[in-house]
């Protein structure tokens, strides 16, 4: 008698193209800028630029859409709207005053991999909950193994010993050689067992796919970014060309699904910008890069022009205030995206 084979959703966030264009067209655009300052590393100061243009400043503005989108938003996130930058300005100064460029830059790696790695266990989180809730992949071990290769490549970047990250010094903790090799061996077991896991799936006719190809695409920007690639540069770009534009992308989405009903008086634009249709899309995410640059710009003209005024060359102003955005996004990022903050179950988190 033949196995029943049940004949489950393959757990998309959205519909197949959006899903293939998330997770393997932001996968192959990453790769694409990244191996080609690999290729020649001339082209990384150009890639760097357009990178931080086009998706970086834009991946910051699209979380004020989140943030401070409605009027209930912001009343409920008055706080990290009105209160959190200044702290953050002040504790990143005093950083700087200590331990100069070089204590920004060693935050801002240890930052950024700590926030890039939390979006992409949300990302999977959100592929779990569209798969059913996978009751029979135990959650924590799938926690565990998504975290063990950036953990892994964060040992072996600081097994390296950098002397130079984005242009500017580094100093990051140093790290025995065989400690990253028995982080290695162990990540190795973990997505050994996982794809046998799947193997397993596949043959019962339960295999998520969309689950899958997300935890795939994980492994191989991580294994990417921190551990083949040499440069350390590089790498970083690998990571955050994926991370940003997954982000960009995932922010339009969440916010399609909440004007879903249509145009709403309290958000008449960003409403109107959430409607479906490419062409919405298409302008969704030039008025985020029209508000990213000119904001952006004239911050940083500003913060130069300080500098000169102050005769300040030990702390550029410009760092700081950068850095204040990026930070207060991540902090701002690890409480928006909270189950506690998202009471609407249709809306996607990027935390459970």
């Amino acid at each position: 008698m033949p196995r029943c084979r049940p004949n489950l959703s393959p757990g998309w966030l959205k519909d197949p193209l959006f899903d293939l264009c998330f997770v393997v067209g932001i996968g192959l655009l990453a790769l694409l800028m990244a191996g080609a300052t690999v290729i020649s590393p001339v082209l990384m100061l150009p890639m760097l630029a357009v990178h931080t243009w086009l998706f970086g400043y834009d991946h910051l503005v699209s979380t004020y859409t989140k943030l401070a989108g409605r009027p209930e938003d912001r009343a409920r996130h008055r706080h990290l709207i009105l209160y959190l930058p200044p702290v953050v300005l002040v504790g990143l100064y005093l950083v700087g005053r200590t331990s100069g460029a070089t204590g920004l830059y060693v935050l801002y790696f240890f930052g950024q991999f700590w926030h890039t790695v939390r979006q992409s266990w949300g990302i999977a989180q959100q592929y779990r909950h569209r798969a059913g809730g996978l009751p029979w992949d135990p959650e924590r071990l799938s926690e565990v193994t998504l975290w063990s290769v950036p953990l892994w490549g964060f040992l072996h970047r600081c097994a390296q010993q950098p002397e130079e990250f984005l242009y500017q010094r580094i100093s990051l903790p140093s790290v025995p050689v065989p400690v990253v090799q028995a982080a290695g061996l162990l990540s190795a077991a973990l997505w050994l067992y996982w794809l046998y896991t799947r193997a397993v799936a596949l043959r019962r006719g339960q295999l998520p796919l969309g689950h899958t190809l997300y935890m795939i695409s994980h492994l191989l920007i991580y294994l990417g970014g921190y551990v083949l690639i040499e440069d350390i540069g590089s790498g970083w770009l690998l990571v955050n060309v994926w991370h940003n534009v997954q982000y960009l992308a995932f922010v339009w989405m969440y916010n399609r699904r909440r004007f879903a009903s249509g145009v709403v008086a309290d958000s008449r634009a960003l409403s109107w910008l959430s409607q479906p249709g490419a062409k919405r899309a298409v302008l969704y995410f030039l008025t985020c890069l029209g508000i990213a640059t000119p904001m952006y710009y004239f911050l940083l003209q500003a913060s130069a022009r300080l500098d000169e005024l102050l005769k300040n060359t030990a702390l550029p102003t410009i760092l700081v205030v950068s850095l204040t955005f990026t930070v207060h996004h991540y902090l701002v990022d690890g409480v928006i995206w909270k189950r506690r903050n998202n009471p609407a179950v249709a809306e996607p988190r990027l935390s459970s």
